[in-house]
């Protein structure tokens, strides 16, 4: 173990603000010795994959950093998989598959670890290639009782199946995984339709994309403006011209452009005019990601209370924002992932931010997002938890809305598998 000074450099600025007990680099016996782990103090571990959540370091807590010594990025040509280290940036994963004119669905940032993978995964490809999730061929590492794990695909035994399912959704509160073998998908082109859009012209895009195939997905942000992304992938010369049929519904709206890219990889998305504050050192953050169905009639109430979300927000830094499910995500593995909710075709999250050590700041942007999650329980009414909030008042109610009928096996499997709770918490 070595002693930390204060140097996890990561995306999360909460975390990297922190004042860490202990860094570790390394999986070894010693980290499940429950003599490390106080239960006077209530300290957990906290793990961290790529670094873009707050919970991936605390004040006083012990943090293992994976992104050091498991950070190995392997495709074998004959199969296409490609087996990735705990520790693999998603945008290191398609800088290197790029090379063998491979992909995988990621999200919208390139910034995060293997966690953004084992909590489910939502990329604007999710529609034609299901989750993240759906997409992991074998996993290897650690229960948190110390055992070494390594599970595959299609042979597994019935005294596993749990522990596979579990693992594919709600991996961080049970397991540390140190090694992940996951499909990949041939790199193909990508149009997208971008640009600036007022609340009326949103409400058309969102009713028009409800209809769209699996090649195309909209994704949203509403900062002090709304802007857009409409994603299609270009497979071949019939799906090209079947894509040019939806998008060119789109030509009526004049302030969308239309880009074309060799590939995923080359897409920045979220342009520096939105002035987003993720990055900006001094101030600290939370987000809270939501679940709903097509939304259909409702679109005009939705509109309406994201307006009135907007108009009361508490600083510039907060948004909401949304990203498109549906299709393959919700035909694949039913029943076989912690990812319970299947009928989501949309993911928006919730997002706030405040000075950093201004405790009336970080009061006042948590009740704007509790209270702007009521407003949109009606239209989306679970959770993706892609972040850990065990630290906020929310927790207990977030994973019972992200794992619904089964947070009682998810409980079981944590009082089996780390009965010292050295992972975080349920």
């Amino acid at each position: 173990m070595k002693p930390n000074n204060n140097l996890l450099e990561i995306p999360n600025i909460n975390s990297k603000d922190a004042k860490l007990n202990k860094l570790i680099y390394v999986v070894d016996d010693s980290i499940f010795n429950k003599d490390n782990y106080s239960k006077e103090n209530f300290e957990h571990l906290c793990v961290c994959s790529g670094g873009t959540t707050s919970s991936c370091a605390k004040n006083g807590f012990t943090t293992l950093d994976l992104r050091k010594n498991y950070s190995k990025i392997h495709l074998d040509k004959e199969s296409n998989l490609v087996t990735i280290g705990g520790g693999v940036i998603m945008g290191d994963l398609i800088n290197h598959l790029q090379k063998y004119n491979r992909s995988f669905p990621i999200g919208l940032s390139k910034l995060p670890g293997a966690g953004y993978i084992l909590t489910g995964g939502v990329s604007p490809l999710s529609r034609a290639y299901g989750l993240a999730i759906d997409n992991i061929e074998s996993i290897k590492g650690f229960l948190g009782n110390g055992t070494f794990i390594s599970l595959k695909k299609n042979q597994i035994n019935s005294k596993k199946q749990l522990i596979w399912e579990a693992i594919k959704g709600a991996a961080p509160f049970f397991s540390i995984i140190t090694e992940i073998e996951l499909k990949t998908i041939k790199s193909n082109p990508i149009k997208v339709i971008e640009g600036f859009v007022n609340l009326n012209e949103l409400s058309e895009i969102i009713k028009l994309s409800e209809e769209f195939p699996e090649n195309i997905s909209l994704q949203w942000i509403y900062a002090q403006k709304i802007y857009i992304y409409i994603f299609a992938e270009i497979k071949n010369d019939l799906e090209d011209k079947k894509t040019e049929k939806y998008l060119m519904l789109l030509d009526k709206f004049p302030a969308l452009e239309k880009n074309f890219y060799e590939n995923f990889n080359k897409i920045n998305f979220f342009p520096k005019e939105l002035n987003l504050y993720e990055l900006n050192t001094n101030y600290h953050s939370e987000v809270i990601s939501l679940l709903g169905e097509d939304l259909k009639n409702n679109i005009p109430s939705f509109i309406k209370c994201l307006n009135e979300i907007m108009k009361s927000k508490p600083n510039n830094s907060c948004y909401v924002a949304s990203q498109q499910l549906g299709y393959k995500t919700k035909k694949l593995n039913h029943g076989s992932s912690f990812f319970v909710h299947r009928k989501s075709t949309w993911k928006p999250w919730i997002y706030a931010s405040w000075k950093k050590n201004n405790l009336q700041e970080k009061e006042v942007a948590l009740n704007w997002i509790y209270q702007s999650w009521n407003k949109l329980k009606s239209f989306y009414p679970n959770i993706h938890l892609a972040q850990l909030h065990n630290h906020l008042n929310s927790h207990e109610e977030e994973l019972t809305l992200a794992f619904g009928n089964r947070i009682n096996e998810l409980k079981t499997l944590k009082n089996i598998f780390d009965p010292h709770g050295i992972l975080p918490p349920l």
